[in-house]
């Protein structure tokens, strides 16, 4: 008696529509879940690669720092009051750091909630002012651009 094996049916590998947008409140306000600090940045190895004074157009005569500071191929710019430091923009390229692996967690979790595999993902709040940018290679994060709202 012969036995003949069934073979599964291949499915056809899916491709990616090019670009999705998703609104996810928690993710575009918060991708990192704890946001890395200035102050964290440089104390695990990141350095200032710029600084940029700039006019405070809420306070007269208050000049305010734009600074961007490199952190293991990253590069984050921050709006630095004397109160306090706002992240500008994010650019994330190595996911290996802490901050890192948080937010490709979080971007895949978005991907999967949006359906289907995309190229690239745009993620935004409700109110459009925060947004996170996202190209995948291969399923996984390659590059994210995380611009929160700043006034």
């Amino acid at each position: 008696m012969v036995r003949k094996e069934r073979k599964a049916a291949a499915q056809p590998p899916q491709t990616p529509k090019p670009t999705c947008t998703l609104t996810n409140d928690t993710l575009a306000g918060q991708p990192f879940g704890t946001e890395p600090t200035v102050a964290e940045l440089l104390s695990v190895g990141g350095r200032v690669i710029a600084r940029k004074a700039y006019r405070n157009v809420h306070e007269a005569g208050q000049m305010d720092t734009i600074l961007t500071v490199r952190h293991q191929g990253n590069v984050f710019e921050f709006y630095r009051t004397p109160e306090q430091d706002l992240l500008r923009q994010a650019i994330i390229t190595n996911f290996r750091p802490a901050y890192g692996q948080r937010l490709r967690v979080n971007l895949k979790a978005s991907a999967r909630q949006n359906g289907g595999i995309c190229s690239q993902l745009r993620i935004r709040d409700t109110e459009r002012a925060n947004n996170v940018s996202v190209t995948f290679a291969n399923g996984q994060p390659s590059q994210a651009r995380v611009q929160p709202y700043l006034d």
